[in-house]
């Protein structure tokens, strides 16, 4: 009986994926019997739509004065009080006019709270957790992240420089063949990609496939820089990310990692492209998910063997949400 036909691609893929296990192996951050976490996708759920309100305006009845045309608005309607059409609240009185504007104005208030804001100049660039954003607090947008300081660039997966090192990276998308076990994971560097795109789409291609050899330069050798210096890493992982431990639905700060290592390696591409390794520090707050049960690595959505990736603190509330 023949086997089953495996593309090149996907042998490439698995070949790079046993070669990155093996590194972490080495470094004594999986065992032999680890097994890669499935992720289970959940039933997203309904989106929220903003409340319409729609504000009726009385008519206007003439009133003749002395000749005069003077147009009143009719509030009482010669004291008629309308009552809800609907069965939840079929007669009860409808709200006055008054009330609904009010309930207008205190929606535009609202509003205007969550407008942009801009982001403060003259940052200084840190290393460790940002006061005010503990491990868990979940990030609706890039740009909400960017505010808090968790990590500032709002398109870029790395924040660093070549001299103090890495900052902070988001895991979002991501390389298929990098490996995600929670307390460590292995993560492709930048480049090697033509961001001006063709004639045909000449947008800013920031997916385009990789076209050549990555270089030890901006993200890339921040990271490479903090092997050697140690300092810590803010994580954050986004909802793109293949993996059991990512948010499903926008951003989350997942805590401090050290980057242990780096290489030089054929990507699936068959370019050159830099691996790192990133292992979660210790004496930190717990991770905001929970781990499959031991020996679990079936695929049913049960509570025992899914990652809890939606736990953590919201960015909006700032208090802590609970796990589906």
């Amino acid at each position: 009986m023949a086997g089953r036909y495996i593309s090149p691609y996907e042998e490439k893929r698995l070949k790079n994926m046993e070669e990155n296990r093996r590194i972490l192996e080495s470094l004594g951050l999986v065992g032999p019997d680890s097994v890669k976490p499935k992720r289970v996708v959940k039933k997203k759920a309904p989106l929220k739509r903003k409340k319409t309100i729609r504000v009726h305006t009385p008519a206007k009845k003439v009133i003749l004065t002395d000749g005069l045309v003077d147009e009143q608005v009719d509030t009482d309607q010669d004291g008629f009080t309308p009552t809800r059409r609907s069965a939840r609240l079929r007669g009860k009185a409808a709200p006055s006019l008054q009330d609904l504007r009010t309930e207008v104005d205190e929606e535009l208030e609202a509003e205007r709270d969550t407008r942009y804001k801009p982001v403060p100049k003259d940052r200084p660039n840190v290393f460790g957790e940002i006061p005010g954003f503990p491990v868990g607090t979940w990030f609706e947008t890039r740009m909400e992240s960017c505010r808090a300081g968790v990590h500032r660039p709002t398109v870029a997966g790395i924040h660093g420089n070549d001299y103090e090192g890495c900052y902070s990276l988001v895991l979002s998308g991501g390389y298929e063949d990098d490996l995600d076990y929670g307390e460590c994971f292995t993560y492709t560097g930048e480049g090697g990609r033509d961001l001006k795109g063709t004639k045909a789409n000449p947008k800013n291609l920031r997916t385009a496939p990789q076209s050549k050899d990555q270089t030890l330069t901006r993200g890339n050798l921040a990271l490479s820089v903090s092997v050697e210096t140690r300092r810590p890493v803010r994580v954050m992982r986004g909802y793109k990310l293949d993996s059991a431990f990512a948010p499903e639905e926008g951003y989350r700060y997942d805590g401090l990692y050290s980057v242990d290592k780096f290489w030089f390696t054929a990507g699936l591409s068959g370019f050159g492209v830099y691996k790192f390794v990133l292992s979660r520090c210790p004496d930190q707050a717990p991770p905001p998910w929970t781990l499959p049960a031991s020996g679990d690595n079936s695929d049913s959505d049960t509570d025992t063997n899914k990652a809890d990736s939606d736990s953590g603190v919201s960015m909006t509330t700032g208090t802590e949400t609970e796990a589906d």
